[in-house]
């Protein structure tokens, strides 16, 4: 059976400067303890120098999804992740940021998914539902970064 790739693009802009941006979206121990993203469930495997290795758990339209990210920060800030192992192995995302204002930081997010399958029949639904998580997401990411504070103070 061939495999199409879904591709899913969203914008969203934080007004948090650039660097803590970055820092906060890679910070895979953060989300993992603070829980940034309810909906997902993250472990981390490993980490070294920019790489991060880690688990995450989630649920899109009733299935579960679980797999192995291996996510690497780029020269250019740019954050990009490729599931290695799991559901959605061969996926490949990049996060990456630009400034939007004085203060604030543009994000744009693009997943690429081989689909095959029930992922390949149910096309529209599945990027529909990823468009919608994404975007969830990121507007999580915007209250951990705007309301609560990144990083956290030491309490």
């Amino acid at each position: 059976m061939k495999t199409d790739i879904l591709t899913v693009e969203v914008d969203k802009t934080i007004r948090r400067p650039i660097d803590n941006v970055r820092r906060q979206f890679g910070d895979m121990r953060h989300h993992e303890k603070y829980r940034v993203h309810p909906d997902v469930q993250f472990t981390v495997l490993s980490e070294e120098g920019n790489a991060c290795r880690f688990r995450q758990e989630v649920s899109v339209l009733g299935m579960s999804q679980v797999d192995e990210v291996y996510q690497l920060r780029q020269p250019n800030g740019d954050i990009v992740s490729d599931v290695v192992a799991g559901t959605n192995q061969g996926m490949h995302i990049i996060q990456s940021f630009r400034p939007a204002s004085e203060g604030a930081t543009a994000i744009h997010f693009r997943l690429d998914m081989p689909v095959s399958g029930i992922k390949k029949l149910l096309k529209p639904l599945f990027a529909a539902a990823l468009r919608k998580g994404i975007g969830k997401g990121l507007g999580e990411d915007r209250i951990d970064l705007e309301e609560r504070g990144y990083p956290r103070a030491a309490a």
